[in-house]
């Protein structure tokens, strides 16, 4: 008996047949992860926002999730309230089943628009609206339109809950022509992946473009240790591509020489003897560094929609610093801001960090493009500040190139992220021993918990607690890292 199919199964199957085989015969090996349940909810607000511009729209009941009624749903809305928008329209043809976000009326036919939570038109945006036009026009709806509504990054707003301009709408009828003709294919494929069994389809760059697929570490059982794809970046990847043409699948099988890139190289090195290289000068290079030493680290979040006024969406908003304070050896303090009031926290921000850093000494973080161009834009947003701000730029010292270039360890698996290499250089520091925020998706969940005004106090105490450890914990780390590339020598 045939599955039936959703527009989101073959979306799913167009990233990754096995993504596709999964999701319907074990949906219980899914993993969702903080950044997609984010993502998730962001669509939804956006959605809402979407359809607030059609205030005579009717929403399309779908009680337990129950497609096949909503079709019966829609096709008496259809009739019924032919001058009204419909909201989730559901319509299925040949097994195939789809929700539009939004239908209106226009002309003898309906303008399809789908919502989504991106500031451009992506290609899984393109093959959607494909899928969902593909349908309707077969099951006879007729289509004057499809549009895909996104959000535009250049709004930004004048006043508390004035939100017009901050969608766009973009007609993608004439680009979507081809798309649709390939539609039968998709459907067709589909159906054979889930009569053959669960396909032979290795780790790769599939599983996260266009998302992170929730089934990766289900397709990472019974892969090796150190599988040729823990290369990192563009190079890494390509190198992994040909590796694995080539037949390998563990790293620690490839021949040294085969890997011209240095870092690659070294990577396959240390990864095959199991033992950490750090690099003597990594201790030269860090004694330069005069005292005092500040360990500075960013805590940020991005609204699609915006909340403070003079904001844009999606705008990098700084809510909270942490800073170890290095005056000398063995003296060492901490200071930090987090502001969970509710009122726009940027300038506290400024002013408080300007006050703890000083004029003089280095300012030492970890990947220095996100600090630096968070304080461009601090100077940018509060010209009064601008000077002292933009001089700190010449102070700040980036751990992370010192790192890369110094020291490797087996366990880093390819990652110099500080989560990375912490367990490998101070193992009794653990970011999974903090409650509620481990990482920075977590802290973002947190601050914007904790500046609803509906959240309770003792709940918004707990949050800021959370969100104060998870940041002191990741500049303390870097006190630790730098002493540890001070010694020169691994552990």
């Amino acid at each position: 008996m045939s599955v039936l199919l959703s527009k989101s199964r073959i979306l799913d199957f167009l990233q990754c047949p096995k993504r596709l085989f999964l999701g319907i015969n074990h949906s219980e090996q899914a993993q969702t992860s903080s950044g997609q349940q984010q993502r998730i909810e962001m669509g939804m607000r956006i959605g809402a926002l979407a359809r607030s511009k059609f205030p005579n729209g009717l929403m399309i009941p779908c009680e337990n999730n129950d497609l096949g009624r909503a079709s019966i749903h829609t096709k008496l809305a259809m009739l019924e309230n032919a001058d009204n928008p419909l909201f989730e329209a559901t319509v299925g043809h040949q097994g195939l089943l789809v929700q539009s976000d939004i239908l209106v009326p226009a002309g003898n036919g309906y303008r399809m628009i789908e919502v989504k939570s991106s500031t451009e038109v992506k290609e899984h945006h393109l093959q959607d609206a494909a899928i969902q036009a593909w349908v309707m026009q077969n099951a006879g709806v007729k289509l004057s339109g499809v549009s895909i509504m996104h959000v535009d990054k250049e709004f930004q707003l004048e006043a508390d809950g004035c939100f017009a301009g901050l969608l766009k709408e973009v007609d993608v009828q004439d680009v979507i022509r081809e798309l649709v003709e390939q539609v039968p294919m998709w459907i067709e494929d589909c159906h054979h992946i889930l009569q053959s069994g669960i396909p032979a389809i290795d780790i790769g760059r599939h599983c996260d473009t266009p998302f992170e697929c929730p089934f990766k570490e289900f397709c990472s059982t019974g892969q090796p240790e150190f599988p040729v794809h823990l290369l990192p970046n563009t190079a890494g990847k390509n190198a992994a591509d040909k590796l694995k043409t080539e037949g390998y699948v563990d790293l620690r099988e490839v021949p040294a020489g085969i890997l011209q890139h240095e870092v690659l190289e070294r990577i396959r090195r240390v990864t095959a003897s199991g033992v950490a290289e750090l690099d003597p000068a990594a201790g030269e290079a860090i004694r330069q560094l005069q005292y005092p030493r500040y360990y500075l680290d960013f805590e940020t979040i991005q609204f699609a929609i915006p909340i403070w006024t003079g904001t844009r969406p999606y705008q990098q908003l700084p809510f909270q610093w942490s800073c170890h304070i290095e005056k000398g050896p063995d003296q060492l303090e901490h200071r930090e801001f987090l502001d969970v009031t509710g009122d726009a926290p940027m300038r506290g921000f400024a002013e408080s960090l300007l006050l703890t850093l000083g004029s003089d000494g280095p300012i030492l973080v970890y990947n220095q493009a996100f600090e630096k161009t968070r304080i461009k834009e601090l100077a940018a947003m509060f010209p009064d500040l601008s000077i002292p701000l933009l001089s700190l730029l010449e102070r700040v010292v980036d751990l992370l190139p010192i790192t890369k270039e110094f020291y490797y360890h087996p366990a880093m698996k390819g990652s110099w992220s500080i989560k990375a290499v912490l367990p490998t250089i101070a193992p009794d520091l653990c970011y999974a021993d903090l409650d509620d925020v481990q990482d920075g998706t977590q802290a973002q969940h947190a601050f914007a918990e904790a500046i609803d005004q509906q959240t309770p106090a003792d709940r918004r105490e707990t949050l800021r607690n959370a969100l104060s450890c998870y940041c002191q914990l990741d500049t303390l780390a870097m006190v630790r890292l730098t002493h540890f590339l001070a010694k020169g020598e691994p552990q």
